[in-house]
């Protein structure tokens, strides 16, 4: 494999990742500072996901008419802008405004990324690939919350947004520089229409869904179920989250091995499982060591079923439908999972508390292992 060209791919996704990641350590804060319940903090995800959702639906044409490199440097023009509006933001309602704009930045990212990099290496090699490009995502997912703590020692929390923007920017040029170009296939015309219609596309989109919000879903309101909730100081509670992505970090880099030999849909579908009931596991733990190590196993296995899964759209697609297909999947999964689901947990813990929240996800994580009976070899 091209080494460098794919340390470029994850050097793209780790900062379009950091649009993800940056506001769930920082949520205490914003809550703080704008005077916001909880529900309201959940709601700031789902704005970047309305953005990140009209992103990803449109990728797929856009990367038909322009091509897939041109579509990932709109994404990254997209961010930067975005990120510096942060931090002028100076109310709630901008705030969200802001957030919108960065999701559709974020959003045009993944869907022409996986066609670029399965159509550079060759197909015996894509889970490697695949999974190494996603390594970007556990990773960042394990740095951001420990580098919140460090970098809150010498900067308001807006000047973080200033940072991301100047590191998206500095990118482009490598982007500019060294990203091949490799265009969609002509002459083969792909409908939205045969897509909706195949039943993989909603058996995947599906489990998409579930496990987004086992993901980033739970992640993005943990540090508050730790601080608000489990009364944990927020520096203990950003360190513990942060030190409880390292297991995921790790079995994305070994992810990558296994699915090249092994049955695909028997490993999604012990993902699925250890995910779910992880899950709940977290939400009924009291003790911090315990707590701490069912945190640990619950960002290990629900991280891990994204690479797996993009294998399996890869070779359930051919590379004409493949930006349409994982652009409508990730738009769908993506607003139930990361934009609405927060939401909802929030409300919950206005109502009640996190932790009927959190047990009902990994309930209907560990229900929905039923739905790999329909879905055919991969």
């Amino acid at each position: 494999m091209n080494i460098p060209r794919l340390f470029l791919f994850w050097s793209l996704w780790f900062l379009n990742y950091c649009s993800r990641t940056i506001l769930s350590p920082i949520l205490p804060l914003i809550e703080d500072d704008f005077a916001i319940s909880h529900s309201l903090a959940g709601g700031l995800f789902f704005f970047f996901q309305v953005g990140n959702m009209m992103a990803v639906f449109s990728s797929g044409f856009l990367s038909l008419r322009i091509g897939y490199k041109r579509s990932i440097l709109a994404s990254f023009l997209l961010l930067t802008a975005s990120f510096l509006a942060l931090r002028f933001a100076g109310t709630y309602h901008l705030f969200t405004v802001c957030l919108f704009f960065l999701g559709m930045g974020a959003g045009l990212y993944l869907p022409s990324a996986i066609p670029l990099i399965t159509a550079v290496f060759k197909r015996e090699v894509w889970g490697k690939a695949v999974s190494f490009h996603e390594t970007a995502a556990g990773f960042n997912i394990l740095i951001m919350p420990i580098f919140t703590v460090f970098a809150l020692s010498f900067f308001h929390w807006r000047t973080l947004f200033v940072l991301f923007s100047a590191a998206c920017l500095f990118i482009v040029f490598f982007l500019m520089a060294f990203s091949p170009d490799p265009r969609p296939q002509k002459g083969k015309k792909v409908r939205l229409s045969l897509i909706l219609r195949r039943k993989d596309f909603w058996i995947v989109t599906t489990l998409f869904t579930i496990c987004g919000v086992a993901s980033m879903g739970i992640y993005n309101i943990i540090p508050l179920f730790l601080v608000k909730e489990r009364g944990i100081p927020m520096e203990t509670a950003n360190t513990l989250f942060g030190v409880s992505r390292i297991g995921g970090f790790i079995a994305m880099v070994l992810i990558g091995f296994v699915l090249d030999r092994f049955n695909l849909k028997k490993i999604l579908l012990l993902i699925l499982l250890a995910t779910g009931l992880s899950t709940m596991a977290t939400a009924v733990s009291y003790n911090i060591w315990l707590l701490s190590a069912m945190l640990l196993i619950q960002a290990t296995f629900s991280i891990v079923f994204f690479p797996a899964g993009l294998v399996a759209v890869a070779k359930l697609t051919d590379l004409s439908e493949r930006s349409l297909y994982t652009g409508m999947m990730m738009g769908i999964g993506g607003m139930i999972g990361t934009g609405i689901s927060p939401f909802i947990l929030g409300a919950v813990a206005d109502a009640w508390n996190f932790q009927i929240g959190i047990f009902v996800v990994g309930l209907l994580t560990t229900i929905s292992c039923i739905l790999f009976r329909s879905l055919q070899e991969i």
